[in-house]
């Protein structure tokens, strides 16, 4: 695309310290078939040779750089900078397959919707999970909002959302830790917009080991609190109690069932809060006995 064509797609990729991994994400996006598209990538003060990859794609992207502030605050930024009608956001370490952003865009026409997510293929360190979401996840479209209080089934670099409807919204907030595309889920479905679903995996999510381990506490915190602002929203407070103990039994069996592989004592007492609000699942009381045994 020259700088005089009007994107249809603009594609966002936050950066940080991701030399070894941006530059195919960025290929990923200019290899979609059939749709012009901007590239906007927001580097987050990376310290590595990212720029070094960034300079090699000259004109073809945009690049912008802000102090040290974070994923959802880069992505506020991108969203602020692009030009094209739709938003696509896209991790600097995962990437696309070529289809996906025109069948996502003959799905929003099909079905006049402002977003619509794909399932994805997991691959890197995705250890206890499988290669491909939905056989393991089970996967919703049109209203979302009362499934997205169980938990995130959508994936942020399969996103592509009207950037009206995102401008709407506010954009992300930047105050929770890594689960602001959640909320942001939640406030769009909540506020009566509906979702999109390609059943295809057209976008590939890469695992780290980390990933799973860092800053659990902060993380469960984190969700219940995006839990109790969706909640106190009309749409949430007029749901059945136990909708409501389900969702915040759902938020400590996720926190436990990231915590049983290295830190079983944290998974057992997780297990055991999911219990306190929701005591007859079954799946708690199986992770009790795993983490007790030491099977994950």
């Amino acid at each position: 695309m020259n700088g005089n064509d009007q994107p249809t797609v603009s594609v966002i990729i936050p950066s940080y310290n991701a030399a070894a991994y941006v530059g195919h994400a960025i290929e990923s996006a200019f290899d979609s078939h059939g749709v012009p598209v901007e590239v906007i990538v927001i580097d987050d003060g990376s310290t590595d040779d990212t720029m070094k990859v960034l300079d090699g794609f000259g004109s073809r992207i945009r690049v912008e750089k802000q102090t040290r502030g974070g994923p959802y605050r880069a992505r506020n930024l991108g969203a602020k900078l692009a030009r094209g009608e739709w938003l696509a956001f896209l991790d600097a370490d995962d990437d696309w397959l070529p289809e996906k952003l025109s069948r996502q865009l003959e799905l929003a026409a099909a079905q006049g919707v402002d977003f619509v997510y794909t399932d994805r293929f997991n691959f890197g360190d995705y250890g206890r999970t499988t290669e491909r979401q939905s056989d393991s996840v089970k996967l919703w479209d049109g209203d979302v909002f009362e499934p997205l209080l169980q938990g995130n089934f959508i994936t942020l670099s399969s996103v592509l959302m009207r950037k009206t409807a995102f401008e709407r919204l506010g954009g992300f907030e930047i105050e929770r830790r890594g689960v602001q595309d959640w909320d942001m889920w939640l406030r769009y479905s909540g506020s009566g917009g509906g979702a999109g679903l390609c059943r295809e995996p057209l976008t590939r999510y890469r695992f780290h080991a980390e990933q799973m381990t860092n800053d659990l506490d902060q993380r469960a915190a984190d969700r219940e609190s995006v839990l109790k602002r969706a909640l106190a929203t009309p749409r949430g407070q007029k749901l059945p109690r136990g909708t409501v103990r389900r969702a915040f039994a759902q938020n400590w069996a996720l926190a436990a069932w990231h915590a049983a592989e290295h830190q079983p004592r944290k998974a057992i007492s997780c297990y055991l809060r999911a219990l306190s609000y929701w005591p007859w699942s079954v799946g708690p009381y199986k992770g009790i006995v795993k983490a007790c045994i030491g099977r994950v």
